[in-house]
């Protein structure tokens, strides 16, 4: 018997034993302080070369590639705090940045065999030529999922609302080749940058209230400062573009001067400290660089550009402010408001009625759970019960788990409460609605964006996205919306897409991670599908 048969888990083991020492013995930690530095700078130029393939990002809208040097950046800094020595002093070659950046880059394929094989998501065995990690999941579904996905990456938000940015890019034409040009740059110049943020950043259509709590700072508070923030950096970005120095690499100043600034833009704002400390990185296990961009290091405060251009600025204040035990639950009473947006959808539908929060009772009159929206078709006499789930949008794998975890939820909630039903208990469905057994139920779990590709068996409850029903609209019937979903014509491998290994070698072991390869041109969502339009 092999060692593998013997311990089934050995592959894994090696697999984390492997991502314990790698990053760890990267030459680049030697140099001290200068490590994140000379990282940063790496990026930026990699970065940079990605923006000039692609002339729209030049308004800091998001893009799939800029977005994964937003991965590589996070990565490089969680690495920076883990083994790097802000307090010392060190040499380091091109050779050493280089390795360090090539090292995260490849990072992704070891992230999915930690995560996944930490929460049982990935089959990870070993064979001749290496590690393998064989995610257990459905690809066809994976695939939708990437394409609903480019609502946000590929159809950008416009900024519509002005100023525009003409007026300075005209200013840098006229010095193109002078030395130093960002230690002289006219004040009217960063006001022009941080008012073209703010106004793009107010003008987004935010999901939650905007007085939604997120720490002793409302999310209507946040929206300029973010703006501002954002404007700065795409300020550095244009700095970076025409002068590509290491003092123009990445925004960065110390505390009190990001206060200043912050107050020069917004001097009626009474919550910059405490915006500042929710989006302050606090160092590994606590909140990501994706959600926390500020990063303290060597004794300034850094926010590089690929953290600050993803696009996706409240998902980032969300998380921020769901790290924090003292205000998630008051942000998870926000998010679970924002269900209504199921019913608000399902009242398309002809010829039904829709109610939301409908109280179960025990037989004593006690209550024992709400169904979230139940859809009535009373012709047809059928109906539709969704448990409706709205968590933060995932950025990062173990986010996907919590995701999985919240639909897993559902379902068990769906179970309770369809044995209690069953046991006697009263659905209070509105006064002029049919009795609930004289119904054909149908029960759903149902999450804003996030579509659930795990294998399950046969008569699982059923689970889907909003933003995948948007798609299927209009309708008839939800008969109809159901047949729908139960014949959605899936990408068929081999046709619209192919699975195939990418690998990496990790301190000398191959490491391999199935992943998809979607054929081009691949279908994308319709280009007025935006969150601004009030789609999901």
């Amino acid at each position: 018997m092999t060692d593998l048969e013997q311990n089934p888990d050995a592959p894994y083991r090696k697999l984390r034993s492997l991502a314990d020492s790698a990053p760890s013995e990267l030459a680049i930690w030697k140099a001290g302080s200068a490590c994140l530095h000379a990282l940063l700078l790496s990026v930026a130029v990699r970065y940079l070369r990605e923006v000039r393939k692609d002339p729209d990002r030049n308004s800091g809208n998001p893009g799939s590639e800029p977005r994964n040097w937003a991965n590589v950046t996070a990565r490089l800094i969680e690495w920076s705090y883990l083994y790097g020595n802000q307090t010392a002093v060190g040499s380091l070659t091109k050779k050493d940045v280089e390795d360090a950046v090539s090292a995260a880059q490849d990072w992704e394929v070891v992230e999915i065999g930690l995560q996944g094989g930490r929460a049982d998501r990935v089959r990870i065995f070993e064979d001749k030529q290496g590690l393998a990690i064989d995610p257990i999941s459905d690809p066809s579904i994976e695939v939708v999922d990437m394409m609903l996905e480019k609502i946000d990456t590929e159809n950008p938000e416009e900024n519509d609302r002005g100023p525009s940015l003409e007026p300075a890019y005209a200013f840098f034409r006229s010095l193109q080749g002078r030395r130093n040009v960002h230690a002289h740059i006219p004040q009217w110049i960063g006001g022009l940058y941080v008012q073209h943020m703010k106004n793009y950043v107010a003008g987004r259509r935010w999901e939650v209230p905007t007085d939604t709590d997120l720490g002793g700072i409302t999310v209507g508070e946040a929206i300029p400062l973010i703006g501002t923030l954002k404007g700065m950096s795409l300020l550095q970005l244009s700095l970076f573009r025409g002068e590509p120095t290491p003092n123009t690499a990445y925004l960065g100043m110390s505390p009190d001067t990001l206060k200043r600034t912050l107050r020069r833009y917004n001097p009626k704002s009474s919550a910059i400290d405490k915006f500042i400390e929710m989006l302050t990185y606090d160092g590994p296990g606590g909140k990501t660089a994706f959600s926390s961009p500020i990063i303290p290091w060597d004794g300034q405060l850094l926010m590089p550009f690929p953290l600050l251009s993803d696009g996706l600025e409240e998902r980032m204040v969300l998380r921020a402010a769901a790290s924090n035990p003292a205000t998630s639950g008051k942000l998870g009473g926000s998010l679970g408001d924002l269900c209504t947006k199921w019913r608000s959808r399902l009242e398309t539908v002809p010829g039904v009625r829709v109610a939301s929060e409908v109280k179960v009772l025990a037989q004593n009159r006690r209550k024992i759970g709400d169904l979230d929206i139940v859809t009535l078709d009373a012709d047809r006499k059928t109906g539709l019960i969704v448990e409706a789930k709205w968590p933060i949008d995932a950025r990062v794998l173990s986010e996907t788990w919590k995701q999985e975890d919240a639909i897993d939820k559902g379902r068990e909630q769906i179970r309770r409460l369809k044995r209690e039903i069953a046991d006697g208990a009263v659905v209070k469905l509105p006064p002029d609605w049919p009795p609930f057994d004289d119904i054909q139920w149908e029960w759903m779990v149902g999450t804003p964006r996030f579509l659930d590709s795990r294998i399950v068996a046969d008569g699982e409850i059923r689970t889907t996205s909003l933003r995948f029903v948007e798609q299927l609209l209009p309708v008839n019937s939800t008969g109809e919306l159901l047949q729908k979903l139960d014949t959605f014509p899936y990408p068929v491998q081999g046709r619209e897409f192919e699975l195939a290994w990418k690998r990496v070698k990790v301190n000398g072991t191959e490491v391999r991670c199935r992943v998809i390869e979607i054929y081009h041109p691949a279908p994308s969502p319709p280009a007025d599908r935006k969150r601004s339009k009030g789609w999901t």
